[in-house]
């Protein structure tokens, strides 16, 4: 399937270099007209470039311009709709579900692209053979962890889940263990009080397993394995925030899935028991 090329602008202008971001700016705002110019005749409205335009498009990943040109006009509908904007004062609800459905679903075909298949499969044998697995993350992330924590305990893994850092981190370092896998969820890579745990999970050999869409962040290169999502960008009402919740949910559920389909028998027998012990209390409750 063909990248949504504009929402990758729009993911990736932050990141850009100066020229390359303001060449990014120029071009979302004048979508329409960028399909009709050559190289010359855009660096000169742009006030840019020939090789800036040549290094932005690799950038994308694109061949060229003329590569780029295609992609745009593959999106003309959604431009003419207005669909690339953010959310505004007073819109309709059917073009918030529009522009939210685009975003949701560009998201997690990036998400496929960036999840190395290879990564799911050493992540699966990691936690295969854990005797303990840490689960964390800050914010939006930290309902990542947790859904981990939950999908995990359900079939049989000592997992420890909490959003109290100084006990996780307690909690690390007093069951030491080279079979231990720690999960840090994070979009950015970023966040302070993760990689700090992180650090102290690195120092006694504590397997580190990072859910983030930075690979060149600080927690992104600390880790021993990768499990890379895609960006949701910026946007003031965080629906950039929401897509990248989304995508983590969503490697989360191919995580799982495919460790399921990895220890089936065991997975499904564990399910059962789960879910029977969890209907006795809801009949107890309806008695």
């Amino acid at each position: 399937m063909q990248k949504n090329i504009i929402l990758t602008i729009q993911e990736k202008k932050e990141s850009l270099p100066k020229a390359e971001k303001k060449l990014a700016e120029w071009i979302l705002q004048h979508l329409s007209e960028v399909i009709h110019l050559s190289v010359k005749e855009l660096s000169l409205l742009a006030v840019s470039s020939p090789a800036t335009i040549v290094r932005f498009c690799r950038s994308l990943g694109l061949e060229g311009f003329i590569d780029l040109k295609l992609s745009i006009s593959t999106n003309l509908p959604q431009i003419e709709e207005e669909l690339y904007t953010e959310i505004i004062e007073n819109e309709k609800v059917s073009q918030i579900k529009k522009k939210l459905s685009l975003k949701v679903a560009h998201v997690l075909e990036e998400t496929n692209e960036q999840l190395a298949d290879e990564m799911v499969e050493q992540a699966i044998q990691k936690i295969h053979g854990a005797d303990r697995i840490y689960t964390c993350g800050i914010g939006a992330s930290g309902l990542v962890a947790e859904d981990i924590y939950q999908k995990l305990t359900r079939i049989g893994k000592n997992v420890f889940f909490s959003m109290d850092y100084h006990l996780l981190a307690t909690a690390i370092v007093t069951q030491p263990d080279q079979k231990n896998v720690l999960i840090a969820v994070s979009n950015s890579g970023e966040k302070e009080e993760l990689v700090k745990l992180a650090k102290i999970a690195k120092e006694i050999a504590v397997i580190l397993i990072a859910i983030t869409q930075n690979e060149l962040s600080t927690l992104g290169e600390m880790a021993d394995i990768l499990l890379q999502t895609a960006s949701g960008g910026e946007a003031p009402l965080r629906s950039a925030a929401t897509s990248s919740l989304l995508g983590q949910l969503y490697t989360v559920d191919i995580f799982f899935s495919a460790y399921a389909s990895r220890d089936y028998t065991n997975t499904i027998s564990q399910l059962e028991i789960t879910k029977a012990a969890v209907q006795k209390i809801r009949n107890k409750k309806e008695e």
